[in-house]
């Protein structure tokens, strides 16, 4: 079985699905028992971090522009905090080198408040039952790949699917000709 923690699911055109259409997934955890977690990279949410801490009674340091994303179609109620390494969190679980998830209240408000600190908030996950993913992928749903560095914490959005299919040395347009635009 390959390790697909880390590594990114990028949806093909086949993939109708509108939770995961040009969706980029880092997966969080896979395994044989379990089946796969991830957060879906590329889809800003409406609510502003600076409005989801404050009505949390958390104070939000930094750009206000920064959205809470969906995560996924999973259970949206519940959040997620990707966040660079902090010597100073050894509760949060690395990801892959510079990536790391929290779930904790605290290291939220540390991190909130740190503005040198690259994270993002999400809202929900995408979610695989064991052998799920594998028979997605045996259909052509997704292509996997490595980790572009800078791809978790960019403000690409919509481009950031086109980005990591040229970063798989795939021209996107080639894939099925006009079916997709560039903002």
């Amino acid at each position: 079985m390959m390790d697909l923690k880390g590594r990114l699911l990028v949806a093909m055109p086949t993939l109708l699905d509108p939770n995961f259409q040009q969706s980029i997934v880092l997966i969080v955890e896979h395994n044989l028992e379990d089946g796969t977690f991830g957060l879906v990279l590329n889809r800003p949410g409406p609510l502003r971090v600076d409005e989801f801490c404050s009505s949390i009674g958390i104070s939000w340091v930094g750009n206000e522009d920064h959205v809470v994303h969906e995560g996924g179609p999973v259970n949206p109620s519940v959040g997620w905090l990707l966040h660079e390494a902090d010597p100073e969190q050894p509760e949060a679980t690395p990801i892959v080198n510079g990536v790391h998830l929290s779930t904790s209240r605290e290291i939220l408000e540390k991190v909130a408040m740190n503005p040198n600190i690259k994270r993002r908030l999400y809202a929900g996950y995408a979610g695989w039952s064991p052998g799920q993913l594998a028979e997605e992928m045996r259909y052509g749903s997704w292509l996997t790949s490595d980790l572009p560095s800078d791809i978790v914490f960019s403000n690409m959005k919509e481009q950031a699917w086109h980005r990591v299919m040229k970063h798989q040395g795939i021209d996107p347009f080639t894939l099925v000709p006009g079916s997709y635009e560039v903002s």
